[in-house]
């Protein structure tokens, strides 16, 4: 195949005979070519339709070509332009190429050369974005991220993620505390358009209420007491990138109207200020509440519920995705340890994290196997490690007691040794001290099937 097929090249220049003869032989070679005699004309064909190299002429009847070069470089900046003269000289050159050109020709040039610089360029672009999508790559797998899984919901959520994500729309995501509610929000605006602008969150829970509209909004000089300057709010701060507005359903009643506006009318004012200013953010907001019935009690403004939830992501517990466990703890152990011999889960570990009920969701799971790979003295974690048998003691021992659910000695036996080694933390030494029994003890009751 012609290294030239498939690559698109737009010619900008004014004189006919020249533009005409380099299409004709462009077109020979494998481009595939447009052309434009005006600066107006070719940037109505750069929107149209980008091309992957311009060809652009410094003089043009209707505007400077260095102007239409930093258009076109602001506009699209993954296309290369190379810039043609008939008056060559140093300065413009150089004034071309810190414009963002990618090099610079003077009129007349050989035909060998032009289609060697376009090829050059064209592996430059396309070396870009080969980078870009490498970056992206890299960057969803940084921040320790845990939005993962493969069970059927996780699936269906994370395609849903993807698929909203390239898009401007508001995205509500609710879920239970630990879930990985911001996770998800990081997701949704690295896989946007805005990726490269910043990623601002606002926790409305940690705030106090007198203060979150001032944090949200900023406010102007004298506003209120101690307000000796003004102040850009985190609105501001995420200009044309997004706004993450955590645990939003405790934003007051006032707040929600000012809100509700700014998502209406992409308008809002600074706190004691008049001036109306523009936001260019995208929007995602997220609780542990369900907002739905937050409007039914009247505690949060359902014409802003409605405009929030243009998309929801609904996360499930980990307790109702039991099958994602395994990947997430590979991933946590992964994650826990930078040095050393890596540590693994015995299958009884394992399964016990399967059927605990995970009251903190991911993030009390991820803590769990990070304390377990500081205390475990071997390779292998065993359940005594996870911390979790004092808590499914605790329960167990309320249960035998509140619902009257009688057990066999042997079994409250075992229950209450594994209590106890809960409680110690798993050290079998001090749990056999306690219990008055050989370590051996606890060892084969801890191992038997």
């Amino acid at each position: 195949m012609n290294a030239a097929t498939q690559i698109k090249v737009l010619v900008v220049d004014d004189e006919d005979l020249f533009r005409r003869s380099l299409r004709k032989e462009l077109n020979r070679m494998g481009y595939s070519v447009r052309t434009a005699e005006t600066a107006e004309k070719g940037l109505k064909e750069l929107h149209s339709c980008p091309p992957d190299v311009v060809l652009l002429d410094v003089h043009l009847p209707d505007q400077n070509g260095l102007q239409v070069l930093g258009i076109i470089k602001e506009q699209h900046p993954t296309v290369e332009v190379i810039m043609l003269t008939a008056f060559g000289s140093i300065d413009s050159a150089v004034e071309a190429m810190r414009s963002g050109a990618y090099n610079y020709l003077t009129k007349p040039s050989k035909l060998d050369e032009i289609d060697l610089l376009i090829q050059k360029a064209f592996e430059k672009k396309s070396l870009r974005l080969e980078n870009r999508a490498l970056k992206k790559k890299l960057h969803l797998k940084s921040n320790h991220e845990i939005v993962t899984g493969s069970s059927t919901k996780m699936k269906d959520l994370l395609e849903l993620v993807d698929r909203v994500a390239p898009t401007d729309q508001t995205v509500l995501i609710q879920g239970e505390s630990g879930t990985g509610k911001e996770l998800i929000a990081r997701r949704l605006h690295r896989l946007s358009p805005r990726h490269d602008r910043p990623f601002v969150l606002v926790d409305c829970s940690s705030l106090q209420k007198s203060l979150l509209e001032s944090e949200l909004f900023g406010h102007g000089k004298g506003a209120f007491t101690g307000a000796v300057t003004a102040r850009r709010g985190l609105l501001e701060a995420a200009d044309t990138g997004t706004l993450f507005v955590d645990e939003v359903g405790v934003l007051e009643a006032e707040i929600q109207a000012k809100f509700l506006r700014m998502l209406e009318s992409h308008e809002y004012r600074r706190v004691g200020e008049t001036t109306w200013r523009q936001a260019d953010v995208r929007i995602v907001a997220a609780t542990n509440i369900d907002l739905a019935e937050a409007v039914y009690q009247n505690d949060f403004r359902e014409d802003l519920f409605f405009r929030l939830s243009v998309i929801v992501l609904q996360l499930p517990p980990l307790r109702a995705r039991q099958k994602d466990i395994p990947v997430l703890v590979e991933h946590c152990l992964k994650r826990a340890q930078t040095s050393g011999p890596q540590k693994t889960l015995s299958s009884q570990a394992l399964e016990d994290l399967i059927q605990y009920a995970w009251p903190g969701n991911v993030r009390e799971l991820r803590n769990v196997i990070e304390r377990a790979c500081l205390l475990a003295e071997k390779d292998v974690i065993e359940p005594w490690n996870l911390g979790l048998l004092a808590r499914n003691g605790d329960r167990t021992m309320q249960q035998l007691v509140q619902e009257d659910n009688l057990v066999s000695m042997r079994e409250l036996q075992s229950l209450y040794m594994k209590f106890v080694l809960g409680k110690v933390h798993g050290h079998q030494v001090k749990a056999a001290e306690i219990l008055e029994v050989d370590p051996k003890t606890i060892y084969r009751n801890l191992h038997k099937r």
